[in-house]
């Protein structure tokens, strides 16, 4: 899991979660435009993209115990509409972190790790996001980033402690925005821990995504874990979402695969959905 391994560039959707049915309705795809299909490929290694270069993932925990819950692959047609996969350059490309719509004023928002992407306008940058992507297929097209948002004390220091980015997107070549089409989940910045998530997140070498339900453990006052097998190198980003549907965490690292950690999104976390969504438009 390797703080999700985007190895030197950009190597980092959600199955059919209960908990966030509830929080949106999944809209079907849209009927103009036929799915887009990605080529098979291999993660790549170049250094080319919009992600930082990966440091080793943080050691904050112990070995989890000798029985963790199982991951799981959604059946097909499973994966949420508001979670997808980050890609380089298109699907022609590989992808590298996974990233969940959240609710906001603009309709245009997504939340992931801070280090799958770098802080600022993205100019003529290629990184999009697949909603929904499985097996080869986006059944809601890719998005094209516009800017991303992040702590200065991720941006600057890296601190894993503020390990979190927000990410506008561009209207569809509809003008539609992405909530509006996939819905979203609520984020919730209380500082919520020590209850049962689900978890989904894209590892980078397949074309599904993989699912799993965990209690959340307090590390400290700023980390907490969930053990579940099977979450390597792409997940970072994934959301954490509790029974009521409103996302918890976000999946940032942890000492092996089948241990996941996440900050604790307490007030830096408002404070930097509240910078991400100061220039948006009023709600429609």
């Amino acid at each position: 899991m390797d703080k999700r391994s985007v190895v030197t560039a950009v190597l980092c959707a959600v199955a059919a979660l209960g908990a966030s049915a509830a929080v949106a309705k999944l809209a079907p795809p849209p009927e103009a435009a036929a799915p887009v299909r990605a080529k098979a490929s291999q993660p790549s290694i170049s250094p080319t993209g919009p992600s930082r270069s990966h440091a080793p993932k943080p050691q904050l925990s112990a070995q989890p115990g000798t029985t963790l819950p199982p991951a799981v692959t959604p059946p097909p047609g499973g994966p949420a509409a508001f979670t997808g996969a980050l890609f380089t350059n298109g699907l022609d490309s590989d992808h590298f972190c996974t990233a969940t719509v959240v609710h906001s004023p603009g309709r245009n928002l997504i939340v992931t790790a801070g280090h799958c992407l770098l802080a600022g306008q993205q100019g003529d940058g290629t990184a999009v996001f697949a909603p929904a992507y499985a097996n080869d297929m986006a059944p809601y097209g890719t998005w094209k980033i516009e800017e991303v948002f992040e702590d200065e004390r991720w941006a600057e220091g890296t601190d894993d402690d503020y390990d979190l980015a927000f990410a506008t997107l561009a209207p569809d070549a509809q003008g539609r925005s992405i909530e509006d089409v996939t819905g979203a989940a609520v984020l919730d910045t209380t500082g919520r821990s020590g209850e049962e998530v689900t978890v989904t997140g894209y590892p980078a070498d397949r074309k599904i995504p993989r699912t799993c339900t965990a209690t959340a453990v307090r590390e400290s006052a700023t980390q907490q874990r969930f053990d579940c097998a099977d979450f390597p190198g792409g997940t970072s980003g994934s959301a954490w979402i509790a029974r009521d549907g409103k996302v918890v965490g976000i999946l940032t690292g942890g000492d092996t695969d089948d241990v996941s950690t996440s900050t604790v999104l307490g007030e830096y976390a408002a404070s930097l959905y509240t910078k991400a969504t100061s220039k948006a438009p009023a709600s429609r």
